[in-house]
């Protein structure tokens, strides 16, 4: 009888517990991020795709994010964006990747800019910014390729540079 309840207890935890985190009463921001890399990412001085960088930074405020250069928000970010930086995040796509990224955004973050390190910084969109709706879900398709950063869907939620 005591494992009966016991297993009873631990279900009934579990599903509290799922229905709290799909509340529409929640307070969380959500970013759904679908990046996908194209097989001609970021090439080289022979042509060949590489793998880039990728930086995604929880901004306040996108000013200083979109009026920095690429090597004061790669090299020195924390000094560029301060005080809007709120946090960040990189990951590397490889030519062809794709990946789905499920982010819990941090309470004051109301963007996320999007820094790809490409090889040609002059010829490349290599910023990005995807507006969040605050206490949502919010999704941004955004694809990499050799001529820098575009979204796939919805672009009035997001601004390129």
């Amino acid at each position: 009888m005591p494992a009966l309840r016991s297993i009873a207890l631990l279900a009934l935890v579990v599903l509290t517990s799922a229905c709290s985190a799909l509340s529409p009463y929640s307070k969380i921001t959500k970013l759904e991020l679908s990046l996908s890399a194209s097989d001609q990412l970021n090439p080289d001085l022979d042509g060949r795709p590489s793998p880039i960088v990728v930086r995604l930074i929880e901004l306040k405020s996108p000013v200083a994010f979109e009026n920095a250069d690429f090597f004061s928000l790669y090299d020195r970010s924390r000094e560029a964006l301060a005080p809007d930086l709120v946090a960040s995040e990189e990951i590397e796509m490889r030519p062809g990747e794709t990946r789905e990224l499920k982010l819990t955004v941090n309470d004051g973050s109301r963007y996320v800019g999007v820094l790809a390190a490409y090889r040609d910084l002059p010829e490349t969109r290599w910023r990005y910014v995807v507006t969040l709706a605050p206490v949502q879900l919010n999704r941004a398709d955004l694809r990499l390729d050799q001529t820098g950063i575009q979204a796939l869907a919805d672009a009035s939620q997001a601004k390129g540079n």
